[in-house]
């Protein structure tokens, strides 16, 4: 064998052939694009169970998976979260994901801020059974071809709650389902000595969205904003004044009292210290209810006039809307949590927890299936959302908030014996007149507006 020696420059090795396999494939997953963990915001705007409940969804997706993460934000109540996302679009500092209240619906839906969810699940390649939704939320949430826009998340809607002990002490044993009924047990229950029969915080959701949608009474023209932006409103006539009147007459004769003249000032801590026998309220005040230890507490849908016919009620609560403005990696994260909030067990953990009502006919069939381990509250509300006989159709109307405040103000210079409901409910519908010719001059142009 000759000793190979080397004079001057060394002489170049060759490079086994499998090592030169080894580093080209090591080079090529370098260079394929790689699914990158990502972090997002989510905005929601609750205190007690609901933020609990939140949180306790937020914690088990980031421990359901290694790759994304949810931080969970609460930037104030629903008006305020409202105002600090327009801000943020504006300064490019938006949340992927933020919780609007139902009124601000058709304004996320014109803003051209948001990506549609359903796109997102799509894109994402989630096969999501959209018609699994209840009807009246697919109704209220999805645009003029059926497709969702936002995820229905935290879903409520007015109810009827009863101190059944309270009833039986004055001879009562029939609950009442129509407003003459309601009238006689109060007056049954103030004749017993009762002096908080029937107490209300006079919330426009429930007696103007809510009364108004259960017994098909529009509120405004374009079939209440589904057939194009509404240009005027119809609720100073017909069913809704007639209900309103009778409101009146109740509170009058002191068969319905105000939140504000009860002992506590607030409507549901006084039903459940006992000071009123019965309550108008949302689904959502099970959790507090409940709290209070009331032994006996019967939930009913709301009523209706006895010669109408039962609706669905409208959705309350909150949806969540996509914001534009971030890159693929984010949102794969953003579809990865919808994802999880869909599934049955945490729609269930949400109606458990806080009285929230379920979004798909899957779960709240589970749910009626099984009432004695789900708030009464859900049962009614499911009852109240998706049994109905009637289609009802609600309100889709620009700068809506304010007319809540037009309305409530009218409304409570009536109470106070300033005017009467007819000229209350007049002047709340002419303010309400000009904020909708506003809103359709803020979107002027083909109409964007979603239809039925």
């Amino acid at each position: 064998m000759k000793n190979h020696r080397h004079h001057g420059r060394p002489r170049s090795r060759s490079t086994p052939p499998g090592l030169i396999s080894l580093i080209l494939g090591l080079l090529l997953l370098l260079a394929i694009p790689r699914a990158q963990a990502a972090s997002f915001e989510f905005w929601s705007s609750h205190a007690g169970a609901m933020a609990q409940a939140v949180r306790q969804l937020c914690a088990g997706f980031n421990a359901a998976q290694q790759q994304h993460q949810v931080r969970c934000v609460v930037p104030g109540t629903y008006e305020q979260t409202m105002q600090k996302t327009i801000a943020t679009y504006r300064a490019a500092q938006q949340p992927a994901l933020v919780e609007i209240y139902d009124v601000g619906t058709l304004d996320m839906m014109l803003s051209g801020a948001i990506v549609p969810v359903h796109q997102l699940m799509a894109d994402h390649g989630y096969r999501v059974d959209w018609h699994d939704y209840l009807p009246a939320i697919r109704g209220y949430y999805t645009d003029a071809q059926g497709q969702f826009d936002s995820l229905p998340f935290n879903v409520s809607t007015a109810v009827l709650y009863l101190n059944t002990d309270k009833l039986r002490q004055a001879g009562i044993r029939t609950l009442p389902a129509t407003w003459r009924e309601l009238e006689q047990t109060a007056r049954q229950l103030r004749a017993a000595g009762q002096t908080c029969p029937l107490v209300s915080d006079f919330n426009p959701w429930i007696l103007l969205e809510q009364v108004s949608t259960i017994e098909g009474a529009p509120l405004a023209d374009h079939d209440n904003g589904h057939q194009g932006l509404a240009a005027h409103y119809l609720f100073d006539q017909g069913l809704h004044l007639r209900f309103m009147q009778q409101l009146q007459r109740w509170h009058q004769q002191h068969l319905l009292v105000e939140a504000a003249a009860t002992r506590t000032g607030r409507h549901t801590l006084a039903f459940t210290t006992g000071e009123c026998a019965m309550l108008f309220d949302s689904t959502s005040a099970w959790h507090a209810i409940a709290r209070s230890g009331l032994p006996h507490v019967a939930v009913r849908p709301l009523p209706i006039h006895a010669d109408g016919q039962r609706h669905n009620s409208v959705p309350g609560g909150a949806s969540l809307w996509v914001m534009k403005g971030f890159d693929r990696q984010v949102y794969a994260a953003v579809a990865a949590f919808i994802a999880y909030l869909q599934q049955p067990q945490n729609q269930r953990l949400l109606a458990r927890q806080t009285g929230y009502l379920p979004v798909t006919r899957q779960v709240a069939a589970q749910i009626m299936d099984d009432p004695d381990h789900y708030p009464a509250a859900v049962v009614a509300g499911i009852h109240s959302l998706d049994a109905a006989s009637q289609p009802g159709v609600g309100p889709r109307l620009g700068f809506f908030p304010q007319l809540r405040l037009a309305w409530t103000e009218q409304v409570q210079m009536a109470l106070s014996g300033q005017q009467d409901m007819a000229q209350a409910l007049s002047r709340a519908r002419q303010r309400g007149d000009a904020l909708l010719q506003r809103f359709r001059l803020t979107y002027a142009g083909p109409d964007p507006a979603p239809s039925r």
